[in-house]
């Protein structure tokens, strides 16, 4: 398949009539609800990905943002994003090069959210915008929701029997006590993403127990909601090698537990995010990124 989407794909993601004026109006306040997609070489599930969150997620601009961020891709990924970004101001585009991981990519987008409540979720469209729904609901009780995927039965039985493995083996080197540590959908208020993410530091796919970590440190308290995660043609992990690596990356966050070698885990009260004072927000320009992001970071 060639990853370039065809011109009627791209057209069939651009809002008409009163939706495409009030998409294109400016927004005047920080959004309610950043919802973050990280990207790499997703040309061709992209489309199918936004049009889904367009249609569920609340039309006047203002209240939701979707920032992509593109993650080096070598496709078409960052034209798809820009079509739509430059027809619906709900979108924002992060993009930078080279490709440096998925943990990055989260991190980035992590840190130049601009929502009382950010979320991240897959762009292959692995997970239903009901799913997110029930994220977002219950970071009405915590500062932290996470996806815990529901057995599915049908699924390769190699690949359930890695990721019971690994969460067992998370667990035993971390102690951390949820039932899923590598759900793709999780949320925070923001507050708590800038805590969390301005301390991350593993960039692969193992970012997430990491963080789930740095929030346990931080006393925050975890949301586990059950989700239905949907299997997906031209997934990115290659289950042994993968494996290997984050079993690495683990050990890594084990490591700076017990020798500090990030320096100490800062703490520091995490409000409401009715607390949140959107007016005294930096601007995005101000806002911080992971250490080595690219000076080529653009944002469209």
């Amino acid at each position: 398949m060639s990853g370039n989407p065809r011109p009627d794909e791209l057209a069939n993601l651009r809002p008409s009539g009163d939706a495409a004026d009030a998409c294109r109006a400016p927004m005047c306040t920080a959004p309610a609800l950043t919802v973050i997609l990280p990207c790499y070489n997703e040309a061709e599930r992209l489309p199918g990905t936004l049009q889904a969150l367009l249609t569920h997620l609340s039309a006047p601009p203002g209240k939701v943002e979707v920032l992509v961020v593109d993650d080096g891709s070598s496709d078409a990924t960052v034209t798809v994003a820009e079509a739509v970004a430059a027809a619906d101001r709900r979108v924002r585009v992060l993009s930078y090069g080279p490709n440096r991981g998925k943990g990055f990519a989260v991190r980035t987008g992590m840190l130049a959210a601009q929502g009382d409540l950010v979320v991240f979720t897959d762009a292959d469209g692995s997970y239903q915008p009901s799913d997110l729904d029930r994220i977002v609901g219950a970071l009405d009780r915590a500062p932290v929701a996470i996806g815990t995927r529901a057995g599915d039965p049908s699924g390769p039985i190699a690949r359930r029997a890695a990721s019971r493995v690994f969460n067992l083996a998370i667990r035993g080197t971390l102690g951390l006590p949820y039932g899923d540590t590598q759900s793709g959908l999780k949320g925070f208020w923001r507050p708590a993403a800038q805590q969390i993410f301005s301390q991350a530091r593993v960039d692969g796919f193992a970012f997430d127990v990491e963080v789930l970590w740095l929030a346990r440190q931080l006393g925050l308290e975890v949301a586990e909601v059950r989700v239905q995660a949907m299997e997906r043609q031209g997934s990115k992990v290659q289950m042994v090698a993968d494996a290997l690596e984050m079993l690495g990356e683990v050990w890594t966050v084990r490591r700076a537990r017990t020798t500090r070698v990030h320096g100490e885990v800062g703490s520091a009260p995490i409000p409401s995010p009715e607390a949140t004072v959107s007016a005294g927000d930096p601007p995005l320009g101000a806002v911080s990124t992971p250490a080595g992001v690219p000076p080529a970071l653009q944002v469209s």
